[in-house]
């Protein structure tokens, strides 16, 4: 929400129900940069001095533009190391582009980027153009303007990497968040495919519940973690979910063996960050 005080907007960010009870935070505002809504959801885009610009959607902060390569890169990253092969690659969500700009680091066939909201897209693409810088252009990029709670029950033993990066679970991707979508996510991955996605901060209960329910699901999972500025009450959680591989068998040396047979160019991720993240 936005309050004026002495002639100065602040932004405080409304939380989720049963979250967060006793802490708060919130930013002061240079300028608006939009304001609007599409069908599904309030989109706010805010310049500041502290984040640079940062969206916002339905009161729930996504990214900051001076921070925002920490997240991405810990949300992809990880999974495109643990797997030998990514070809074909499903986002969930990821409107801003950030996650499918990591992504095209790698050499995939296909990707494919389901979004609901078609709006949040576009307003990146305009407001926001050094987060995706220019990935919606990549001949190798299929979008969706779709939930993908239906879209992933299309498709079997299909994707190499999954990555979700969705808001938290509150308003339309709420769906997004059950067990039955875990489900679907894992028949849509071949055998030896990695679902990647967000969890909130680690100590959050939504995420903790999330976690529980991909475990339940998949017999291999991997927690790390990030401190990520826009998001300043605790570490943000990235979760890693496999039918088959075994995420602690992998060492520094390998990972920057790949990084570097690939030449992979990361701000914060490296392959000693890739372990000191899993360590609870």
């Amino acid at each position: 929400m936005k309050k004026r005080f002495l002639n100065n907007i602040w932004f405080f960010e409304d939380f989720l129900p049963n979250e967060r009870k006793t802490s708060t935070w919130g930013f002061l505002i240079d300028k608006i940069i939009y304001s609007g809504k599409s069908k599904f959801q309030k989109i706010e885009i805010f310049k500041t001095k502290e984040f640079g610009d940062v969206l916002v959607l339905d009161g729930l902060v996504q990214l900051s533009t001076k921070y925002e390569y920490i997240y991405h890169e810990m949300l992809v990253h990880p999974a495109f190391i643990y797997h030998n092969n990514p070809q074909i690659i499903l986002i969930i969500g990821g409107g801003d582009g950030g996650v499918l700009r990591e992504v095209l680091k790698y050499r995939v066939k296909e990707v494919y980027l389901v979004d609901i909201d078609k709006k949040v897209i576009e307003v990146s693409q305009k407001y926001l153009p050094s987060v995706s810088l220019n990935s919606f252009k990549d001949k190798r990029l299929k979008i969706f303007y779709e939930d993908a709670f239906d879209f992933v029950k299309r498709y079997k033993n299909y994707f190499d990497i999954i990555i979700d990066d969705i808001t938290d679970d509150i308003g339309s991707p709420f769906s997004l968040w059950k067990k039955s979508f875990y489900k679907d996510v894992s028949n849509a991955l071949k055998s030896e495919g990695i679902f990647a996605v967000q969890t909130g901060l680690v100590k959050e209960k939504f995420g903790y519940k999330a976690r529980e329910k991909i475990r339940s699901i998949f017999p291999f999972s991997k927690l790390q973690k990030a401190f990520v500025d826009c998001f300043p009450l605790g570490e943000h959680s990235f979760f890693f979910a496999s039918k088959r591989i075994n995420f602690d068998k992998i060492s520094i040396k390998e990972i920057e063996e790949k990084l570097n047979k690939l030449k992979i160019k990361t701000k914060y991720y490296s392959p000693k960050i890739h372990f000191a993240s899993t360590i609870i």
